[in-house]
């Protein structure tokens, strides 16, 4: 609610003010849950993403000068930032519990966990290989960019085997589990609605009108 709420209000505006607001609420929200230094990271990776916002919105808009391409740069950093707090604070676990509390078939909600569970591991996959081809002294880096190319082959394809093996063990465990032998399996954790969640929605509901009263002008 909280990610989706702050992401749906940067869009509302191009305000440089209110874009900081939602940047710094975010970074609270990260303080509070002991995120922020997980967040930073993630930040950093998208840093060279945002400097291309900038200046492609810079050299297209020569005649706003420099606040529409900060805004929208802002804008950018505020939707990233907002649903990577969303998903540093939500464990797959739960987010698989919450889609089918939703009515989501179990099959859909076990494809969007398994996609946020395994997307760090097919980093980790591709580093392994990485550091296994370089210690045998190949050099993906060098080269011409013909060259380079054909070099990420060597890189592809026993990633796509591990990948490939990595499915089907992953398959044999759902069906080692009776995975779709129930439509509604008795659950060991169920997802309760809490104080802490009826407090943030609230704080939330309540950011949200103050937010809208001030883009309206309604507030000094």
């Amino acid at each position: 609610m909280f990610s989706v709420t702050v992401a749906a209000l940067s869009l509302l505006t191009l305000s440089i003010h209110h874009q900081f607001v939602l940047l710094g609420v975010i970074l609270l929200a990260a303080l509070t849950a002991k995120r922020l230094t997980m967040l930073a990271k993630g930040v950093k990776g998208v840093l060279p993403l945002a400097g291309m916002i900038f200046l492609l919105n810079w050299l297209t808009a020569i005649n706003e000068g420099l606040l529409l391409p900060l805004a929208m740069t802002l804008r950018f950093l505020v939707l990233t930032t907002a649903f990577s707090i969303f998903f540093l604070t939500t464990p797959p676990d739960e987010l698989a519990l919450a889609l089918e509390e939703m009515r989501l078939p179990r099959d859909y909600s076990l494809l969007v966990t398994m996609s946020f569970r395994f997307v760090p591991t097919l980093a980790q996959d591709v580093q392994i290989v990485l550091d296994a081809l370089r210690s045998r002294g190949f050099e993906l880096e060098k080269g011409s960019l013909t060259t380079r190319i054909k070099n990420y082959v060597y890189l592809m394809v026993p990633l796509v085997i591990f990948e490939v093996r990595r499915s089907l063990m992953i398959a044999e465990a759902l069906e080692s589990r009776g995975f779709g032998a129930r439509v509604k399996p008795t659950r060991v954790k169920k997802l309760s609605f809490t104080k802490r969640d009826a407090f943030m929605l609230l704080l939330t509901l309540l950011f949200a009108i103050v937010f809208l009263a001030s883009l309206r002008g309604r507030l000094p």
